[in-house]
């Protein structure tokens, strides 16, 4: 019980710990980072310890030679090198932490179990350092010390996912079960991203006999993750236990009643979009064998590409359309079941009186294909197409006014608690997106929308993602677009970045584009490019910046963490490489400025695979995928040197490119206006309206 006494006498520590640690040297090689960067990083080492040997002094170039040579997996070297930088800086938590893993993952446990111990004599609450003392004495043998760290640690750290995680192992460990099911538990609430996590709660959760619980948690691994065979094997055989039905555990998203119709105030000059309704998550229809809907008032059945009304049916009726019982195409029955009208590719539904009646279409399918992936209803104004897909089915294209679609957007892509400038920055900037999917990307033109509905453009859901506070934003900012140099800008924004944007020219891909720059997230904009050691302690760390926010955000949306076996890695590697042989080491080829990583590299025994897309490496990274391509990552061997776990330390979420919307959440409590907000994310662009 070492550990336990050890945490004990810890809590006799000021929680403000030991006196700040003298300042390091902040004299760095710059071209030894840029190195690192470029993924060159026996280069990058050798320009890093030559600057040690320069000044033998200096502290940051040895924990920058430290931090590549745990990169390169060469743990003893990384070790060697921690242990000189803290006979010069003894008294830095972070640093004997950074020492305490190296040393661990060295197979030293006496000079971990000391670094550790230092760490956390230093700062009695280190994050890294209760981690590292807890994994200690779980491969020590001891996971009851190893609880006893994960519970002072979660104390103090209650969103720490991998501390979560590494407690539910402990309690496996002991043969605790039910203490495993409630850590597992707690890191998929911590970050419900984290399909990893839910592999271990269905694991645990069909050991203690709860086969519906179980079964829920593969059905959302295999939503992420499709072809996930161990998921799908397990699912089916606990499917033969459940006592209800898949539909009766995850019920679909019913609207009972109908929402009231608020309409955007209308004009000649309005542009009118198609958006592609219950989408996959590449934006891709999502048909379905048939579509039942009901409109508030009396509704018209028209054929959208003559614009011939071909019938009329009363309010509040439950219609289908489906395929058709004899002959090709599709028929429309009435809620009698009675035939009512034939067509082969497509009609449209639209309400007599637009200004006050809406549809509502049925069973749809939301969020597919993410964790939170469901069935339910959609209310939609004006009108709406229905369209073959050939043998797939009938999917939907809702036909809206530019104005109308912003009030479904605003609060579906920000929460209505969120200030009033945020809001109205959204506004513009999603009238942006949705002018230039319209007119430039164009990226569904062969499904005949502009816009899906779902991540992959901008989250629309209808009528019921309308709130009074997003339409007072939508109206503030009527008409309103950034344009540069007179031309509508490409607006792109993810959810937060973790600090630091990108610039568009450096993600494979995209743009570049001179509105489109990476900057850090804070007062002082300036881009901020780090050295190893300065990344490692970013992602590692909750800077102070507008984007971290826990008021507004979740923990998980600013930083989160990821543990994953190598072997899962390796068979997605070799979904893209049939001939890649076994995984040897995983080399960051290229980082942004911001850190982001923009290539990777998987080395086989056969083969090589280069992932440069951004979201191919978010994918491959994660069942389904990863938060943000913002991470460091630390390699873990077996007894044979060969790649075990790989851990990841992450920022953000999304691609970081444009503005951040929980940083524009910062920036509009620090009092900032909207044009400011937008100026720093897009500088040199200008708000202007569109003329209506």
């Amino acid at each position: 019980m070492r550990a336990l006494a050890s945490v004990i006498l810890l809590l006799a520590v000021p929680l403000l710990g030991a006196p700040p640690a003298p300042k390091r040297d902040a004299s760095r090689p710059g071209d030894a980072s840029l190195e690192y960067r470029r993924g060159r990083l026996e280069e990058a080492l050798r320009l890093f310890q030559d600057a040690a040997r320069a000044d033998p002094q200096a502290v940051r170039p040895l924990l920058d030679a430290a931090v590549v040579q745990r990169d390169l997996g060469k743990h003893s070297l990384s070790l060697a090198l921690f242990q000189q930088a803290a006979a010069l800086e003894p008294g830095d938590p972070d640093l004997r932490a950074a020492l305490g893993w190296s040393a661990l993952r060295a197979g030293d446990l006496n000079t971990a179990r000391v670094a550790f111990h230092a760490a956390l004599s230093s700062e009695t609450h280190h994050e890294e350092g209760l981690l590292g003392m807890a994994r200690l004495e779980l491969d020590s043998g001891r996971p009851k010390d190893a609880l006893a760290v994960l519970d002072l640690m979660l104390l103090l750290h209650p969103h720490a996912t991998l501390g979560h995680l590494l407690r539910g192992r402990a309690c496996e460990a002991v043969g605790a079960p039910e203490g495993a099911a409630k850590s597992y538990e707690a890191a998929v609430n911590s970050d419900n991203t984290f399909a990893e996590a839910r592999l271990a709660l269905g694991g645990i959760y069909k050991k203690l006999g709860r086969a519906e619980d179980a079964w829920v948690q593969y059905t959302k691994v295999l939503n992420v993750a499709p072809g996930y065979a161990a998921a799908a094997k397990a699912a089916a055989a606990l499917r033969k236990r459940l006592t209800r039905t898949p539909a009766q555990i995850i019920p679909r998203k019913r609207i009972r009643d109908f929402l009231p119709v608020i309409r955007a105030a209308e004009g000649p000059q309005v542009p009118a979009l198609r958006i592609g309704i219950g989408t996959t998550t590449r934006g891709t229809p999502a048909p379905k064998p048939f579509i039942a809907f009901l409109c508030s008032g009396e509704f018209e059945i028209v054929d959208p590409d003559t614009h011939k009304i071909l019938l009329r049916g009363p309010p509040k009726t439950r219609w289908v359309a489906r395929r058709a019982r004899k002959g090709q195409g599709y028929e429309l029955v009435d809620e009698d079941g009675k035939h009512r009208a034939a067509f082969r590719k497509v009609i449209a539904v639209r309400p007599v009186d637009q200004v006050r009646h809406s549809t509502i279409f049925q069973r749809l399918s939301l969020a597919e294909g993410t964790a939170w992936e469901s069935e339910g209803d959609r209310q939609l104004k004006g009108s709406v197409e229905l369209r073959s897909a050939g043998r797939r089915g009938l999917y939907l294209i809702n036909v809206v006014t530019l104005e109308d679609y912003i009030y479904g957007v605003v609060n579906q892509e920000m929460p209505e608690r969120f200030p009033v400038p945020a809001l109205e920055a959204q506004a513009v900037i999603a009238r942006n997106h949705a002018l230039t999917s319209m007119r430039l990307t164009r990226t569904h033109r062969k499904d005949r929308y502009h816009l899906c509905d779902g991540q992959h453009c901008q989250v629309y859901s209808g009528i019921a993602g309308e709130t009074a506070k997003g339409r007072t934003a939508v109206d503030a900012t009527r008409g309103q677009v950034l344009r540069y140099g007179g031309r509508i800008a490409y607006t792109p924004y993810s959810s937060n970045c973790g600090g630091h944007t990108q610039d568009s020219g450096e993600v494979k891909g995209w743009t570049k584009l001179p509105y489109l720059l990476g900057r850090k997230d804070s007062q002082d904009d300036a881009p901020e490019p780090k050295s190893p050691w300065e990344l490692d302690q970013w992602f590692k760390s909750r800077p102070a910046v507008y984007c971290n926010i826990p008021r507004y955000s979740h923990p998980s949306h600013f930083r989160w963490g990821r543990a994953f076996a190598a072997s899962d890695l390796a068979q997605r590697v070799r979904l893209r490489e049939r001939r890649f042989g076994r995984l040897k080491e995983v080399r960051i080829l290229r980082r942004s400025v911001s850190g982001n990583v923009n290539a990777v590299q998987f080395r086989g025994t056969r083969r090589n695979l280069l992932v440069e897309k951004e979201s191919s490496i978010r994918m491959i990274f994660g069942l389904g995928s990863i938060r943000n391509t913002a991470f460091v990552i630390e390699t873990e061997f077996d007894s044979q040197g060969v790649p075990k776990e790989f851990i990841l330390h992450g920022g953000g979420w999304g691609h970081s490119v444009g503005l951040c919307q929980y940083g524009a959440v910062g920036r509009a409590e620090d009092g900032q206006s909207v044009a400011e907000i937008l100026g720093h994310y897009f500088p040199g662009t200008r708000i202007e309206s569109l003329g209506y």
